[in-house]
């Protein structure tokens, strides 16, 4: 597994990294064998948040942690509040943050992050929205309660690094140029068919803020569905469509897994440190470090990858 920098942190961690968003999709038992199976792998990155599985995601990696003292990174975050007011709260934050260490059976973590940071709340105590940030408001980014109280746990030693998390490219580009953190972790936004995230990812690396990719494979990116195809859901627009329909081709031609293009075409890419892989079983997160092991895509498959961005 190949290591690299976590940015300017001074820490290092391997290019792909297990995400907890799944790990309870089978079963508790799997997502603790699929943490354990990760690090059996040689994977020294894991991401969490207590959205995830409902909560039990921390729960999950509290587990199959429990007792080990190896050199990974564990990353954890802050969010989803259903008051729009503890979004401003240190009490709310830093009880949230202790109820996450106590899942986590740690008394710290590496790496704290504000959950969805694209979200209007955490930078305005206005409750009259409760969606993304509006491009017309006016916000105080880096003076905003959340990242006080983050900058305190990292302070006091709770956290070594804090940063934040988004699924938007634009909003969360107007985010990062006006805050001051670690890490940056970007989803939805780089896959096979997306490269939403290079038109921020660039801004991270000017100035040294660690850039996670999460959602490589979400919407049917992991394995071909073509039910996407003969009844496409509303999210998909004719130009997905075809960008489904040209890579699912391209699949087949191949011989690969979709998931094992998916993981050697984003390796592949200069601007990512960490790809966070989610996966719900050993078995899927052997594959995608298997894919890994294989190197980059043969460069005529890369290129008619490269060809089909949708946005």
């Amino acid at each position: 597994m190949e290591i690299r920098d976590y940015g300017t942190t001074g820490a290092k961690t391997t290019a792909l990294g297990l995400g907890g968003a799944f790990l309870t999709h089978r079963s508790f038992a799997d997502g603790v064998a699929t943490v354990r199976k990760a690090l059996d792998l040689g994977i020294t990155y894991f991401d969490t948040s207590p959205m995830y599985c409902s909560g039990a995601s921390q729960a999950v990696l509290g587990e199959a942690l429990d007792g080990i003292d190896g050199d990974f990174l564990l990353a954890t975050k802050l969010g989803y509040f259903t008051e729009p007011s503890r979004f401003h709260s240190r009490e709310a934050l830093i009880t949230q943050f202790e109820e996450n260490l106590r899942l986590l059976r740690r008394d710290q973590v590496d790496t704290l992050q504000l959950h969805e940071a694209d979200m209007h709340h955490w930078w305005s105590d206005d409750a009259a929205s409760s969606d993304r940030i509006l491009p017309e408001h006016d916000y105080s980014f880096d003076d905003a309660p959340a990242l006080a109280a983050l900058r305190e746990l990292k302070a006091s030693g709770r956290c070594r690094f804090i940063g934040i998390s988004g699924n938007s490219a634009d909003d969360m580009s107007r985010v990062l140029q006006n805050t001051t953190v670690d890490t940056f972790l970007l989803a939805f936004n780089y896959d096979l068919l997306r490269r939403g995230a290079r038109q921020v990812l660039p801004i991270a690396g000017e100035r040294g803020i660690t850039k996670l990719i999460g959602a490589i494979f979400q919407r049917g990116l992991s394995r071909p569905q073509p039910e996407l195809l003969d009844d496409p859901p509303n999210w998909m627009t004719a130009d997905l469509v075809e960008g489904y329909r040209r890579v699912y081709a391209l699949q087949k031609e191949s011989g690969l897994s979709l998931a094992a293009i998916g993981v050697r075409y984003m390796l592949a890419q200069p601007e990512p440190d960490t790809i966070i892989i989610g996966a719900a079983s050993p078995a899927e997160i052997e594959e995608c470090v298997q894919a890994a092991e294989q190197g980059p895509l043969p460069e005529d498959l890369y290129r008619e990858i490269e060809v089909l961005s949708t946005g």
